[in-house]
């Protein structure tokens, strides 16, 4: 193969950065429309939660078999099919009247945009000789992190203008575009073709474990978690599901999940800094917004600007992280990243209820350099020992690993915050008698304003939750930031070295 000339990888690199953005913008872009979607198909905002649950599900099925897939069609072939699919199904969203062929095409949607961020990411590598490479990587991870910030503002400025099926409608010019750009540009970069058979019996026991484990996730709390059957039973059928999977994928000769990768030092320990960092990343990506919205006063839109922050400093000084990487390595990268993590969790944890606007947007503009100096470094350190024939299903694994850290992160602290306000909730209301003169006098100053004493009670209360709220929230922060103090020393295990192999090795040609 011919190189690309310049003109042709930077189109080629916006163009797949774009494409990422798309997808990764469709996990979250309908989480603030979710109620009028709810309005306009006649449902319940509980049912609608399916509408995002359907896509993650599809997603991650799909992640998975992207390397069979790939080899299958070849890299560029897949990449344009799963676009073009991907506008389908998006105009079918758009167009649905009923609920279930929104949450049906949901799910295709999701299916279909599986393979699209692994692929990506490989396509890049490919296209750019050794020493671009890991400038390429920081775009594409900063546009894999910020765009589940970005979604819920856009989809609530596109709901609130316009109306919910144009935050579906809008995919279908950016994935035709991508589609042409990428075939003008790529076609003659296809890679090897290989007829190999499909591990189906991996794929329905992932399948099982992945929608048993999403809906124990998404109704867990409003079930009562473990003092329900049906969640006892949700979470023992995944659990089988995943072992059973382990063992198939262990004596199977072409399985789904390839365990030999867990034998890469580097790459195991980049899957175990994935999931702690980014199920608390998402974490707090969701309760920040919700606190503001719920116990603060602000608006689903205002309340969604309040993470616009994070994402400053990975979009204006992320192409100085591959300089940084080279000189340094992944390990001091590492240690910066998720010393700015834990320092911002630990600001955050002394949040108040008179906390001004401005001292949020500070914490979270500090968070986003945790993000600025994690992102690179991570897949690099992913790739680090790959060998070259395993690139798709490497890349494949932890991007699945991914797009479920996501929904467990979010499950976990919003139950853990909900339950640490619950308990905050009757610590204050201890101290709440006739005897104490605090509130004696607050009860007083009440008066001043005119209130009854049913209307005195009411608002003491609201008072109580909302202080109960912010200390829930200071509890799930303040563990935050003890988990990314300990990531610290967890990448000293991966021993990160200061360039990534794979970045020489990859497919330049």
């Amino acid at each position: 193969m011919e190189p690309l000339s310049k003109t042709q990888q930077l189109f080629a690199t916006l163009t797949l950065s774009l494409a990422s953005l798309m997808m990764v913008l469709d996990y979250s872009i309908a989480n603030v429309s979710l109620a009028y979607i709810a309005g306009d198909l006649a449902i319940s905002t509980d049912e609608g939660i399916y509408v995002i649950t359907s896509f993650a599900v599809g997603n991650s099925i799909a992640l998975p078999i992207t390397n069979w897939l790939s080899k299958r069609l070849g890299n560029v072939k897949l990449m344009i099919l799963s676009l073009l699919l991907f506008v389908l199904f998006s105009a079918g969203c758009g167009l649905a009247h009923k609920a279930i062929e929104l949450i049906i095409f949901r799910f295709l949607q999701g299916f279909v945009a599986g393979p699209l961020i692994p692929l990506s990411q490989i396509l890049l590598l490919s296209i750019h000789p050794p020493h671009k490479k890991q400038m390429a990587l920081a775009l594409w991870g900063t546009v894999i992190i910020v765009g589940p910030i970005i979604g819920p503002i856009v989809g609530g400025w596109i709901t609130y203008n316009y109306s919910w099926p144009w935050i579906f409608y809008i995919n279908i010019p950016i994935g035709l575009f991508s589609a042409c750009v990428i075939w003008m540009v790529l076609r003659k970069r296809e890679s090897k073709i290989e007829k190999l058979a499909l591990d189906w019996v991996g794929l329905l026991l992932l399948a099982i474990g992945v929608i048993c484990l999403q809906i124990l996730i998404d109704k867990g709390e409003e079930w009562d978690w473990f003092g329900s059957h049906l969640v006892r039973g949700l979470a023992i059928s995944a659990f089988l599901s995943f072992i059973l999977l382990g063992i198939w994928s262990f004596f199977h000769k072409s399985p789904l999940i390839d365990l030999t990768l867990f034998k890469i030092r580097s790459y195991t320990i980049s899957i175990i800094a994935l999931f702690l960092a980014f199920s608390s990343y998402f974490g707090s990506v969701v309760l920040i917004p919700l606190w503001l919205q719920q116990n603060m006063g602000y608006t689903a839109e205002w309340a969604g600007f309040a993470l616009a922050p994070v994402g400053l400093a990975p979009v204006l000084f992320s192409r100085w992280i591959p300089k940084l990487l080279e000189k340094f390595g992944t390990l001091v990268l590492f240690s910066i990243s998720f010393s700015f993590f834990a320092f911002s969790c630990f600001f955050t944890s002394n949040f108040n209820t008179d906390i001004s606007i401005n001292m949020v947007y500070l914490t979270r503009f500090i968070f986003g350099f945790g993000v600025l100096f994690f992102t690179v470094p991570l897949f690099s350190l992913s790739l680090q020992d790959i060998p070259p024939d395993k690139l798709n299903s490497s890349s494949g694994f932890f991007n699945f690993v991914r797009a479920m850290v996501s929904g467990i992160g979010t499950s976990v602290f919003t139950t853990l915050w909900i339950r640490r306000s619950a308990y905050h909730h009757s610590i204050l209301v201890e101290s709440i008698t006739p005897f104490s003169k605090e509130t004696n006098q607050f009860l007083t100053d009440l008066s001043k304003i005119r209130l009854d004493g049913t209307q005195k009670l009411e608002f003491l209360n609201e008072t109580i939750n909302t202080q109960a709220a912010v200390l829930g929230l200071n509890d799930c922060f303040f563990l935050m930031g003890w988990i990314f103090l300990s990531l610290i020393l967890l990448v000293f295990l991966g021993r990160g070295r200061k360039s990534s192999p794979i970045m020489a090795r990859t497919g330049h040609e």
